[in-house]
């Protein structure tokens, strides 16, 4: 509540100005991305792979493929291509892995926070810090400091003081579709994925895998679409399927991006990298195109109101309070909920 209270002085204190403005690092920050691009020019010389590969890694939209960028719009897995929390979590969990090596000394654990940190925004800025993207950043600092401050862990915590310091820098950022499904998701994640994870308890390394997979696609697809069908009024008949399919092909595709900068050009691994690459691309691209040519790929169109999207987040709130104290009355509360809405919607037509 009091999050929710300061947010509100924010946005009407800040409607003029806002509150707080870093200078951005363009001369750093432009040779970074410059190296970063002449890189895959190099190693990845097709030029759908090339455009796809710099959209995937540095959120470079301008050479990528029309049709290839409709496919993955249209089969809702275009956050993909979307640099956001996925990029993020893989640069700071292989940063971890690099510096764990580093004495559990308060000054090497300093040491450590600074080069993490440090690597965690510089790649924000590459990605020209999108909202989605500094979402993310925000959080892994909150968190990451918080940890080295050997403060509690509150993962909803993190993500409502991310949203508030994104407020006092740009408090119009809040209408960005890209920022609303960013928090969206995550949120969804956080609640919804440990739930879903317990009810089905598996021995199997394989299947647990799987299972969780699917379980985080789901949580995620639970809390961003109303926001998708108020924006764009569409639903893939694959979302499900596609992001469980998609997600971990393209997760091995930027950790391979992301050894493909980092490898030295005098190194022959280099190019056969590239080479890996490119034709895994396509590979990638060519089966995301013929999904979305068959009928079943096609697009449901649905209508969602304002009044609708707040309805469907109450009830939701209902349905975890049921999955999470597995009381009956909760069930009952989102059903009147529902109920009330549907009325209001067929009285209005």
């Amino acid at each position: 509540m009091i999050l929710l209270s300061w947010g509100g002085a924010l946005y009407f204190a800040a409607q003029k100005q806002d509150l707080l403005n870093i200078p951005y690092p363009h001369l750093f920050i432009n040779e970074a991305r410059q190296w970063m691009i002449i890189k895959i020019n190099e190693s990845i010389p097709e030029k759908d792979a090339n455009g796809f590969a710099q959209a995937l890694l540095m959120g470079v939209k301008t050479d990528i493929n029309k049709d290839i960028l409709k496919a993955y719009t249209q089969l809702g897995i275009i956050h993909i291509i979307a640099i956001s929390g996925m990029h993020l979590d893989i640069l700071f969990k292989n940063a971890l892995f690099i510096t764990h090596w580093l004495p559990r000394k308060k000054f090497w654990l300093g040491l450590e926070l600074v080069l993490i940190l440090s690597a965690v925004w510089i790649y924000t800025f590459i990605a020209y810090a999108s909202p989605s993207v500094v979402r993310a950043s925000l959080f892994f600092s909150i968190y990451f400091i918080g940890t080295f401050l050997n403060q509690p862990k509150y993962t909803l915590n993190c993500i409502a003081a991310g949203l508030f310091v994104i407020l006092f820098f740009d408090i119009h950022s809040i209408r960005h579709i890209g920022l609303q499904l960013s928090y969206a998701a995550v949120i969804g994640i956080h609640l919804f994925y440990p739930l879903f994870d317990k009810m089905l308890p598996m021995d199997n390394i394989i299947l647990k895998w799987m299972w969780s997979n699917m379980c985080i696609s789901f949580a995620a697809q639970l809390t961003t679409l109303p926001i998708l069908l108020f924006h764009f009024h569409q639903l893939s008949t694959l979302v499900i399927i596609s992001n469980f399919i998609m997600v971990p092909l393209s997760t091995i595709l930027l950790y391979a991006l992301f050894v493909l900068i980092l490898t030295p050009h005098q190194m022959h691994f280099s190019a056969y990298l590239g080479n890996w690459i490119q034709n895994y691309i396509q590979w990638l691209n060519k089966g995301v195109v013929y999904f979305y040519e068959q009928a079943i790929g096609t697009p449901f169109v649905i209508q969602m109101s304002a009044l609708q999207v707040v309805g469907y987040y109450a009830g939701l709130f209902y349905v975890y309070l049921w999955l999470y104290q597995r009381q009956a009355k909760y069930l009952v509360y989102m059903m009147v909920i529902f109920t009330v809405i549907s009325l209001i919607k067929l009285f209005s037509l």
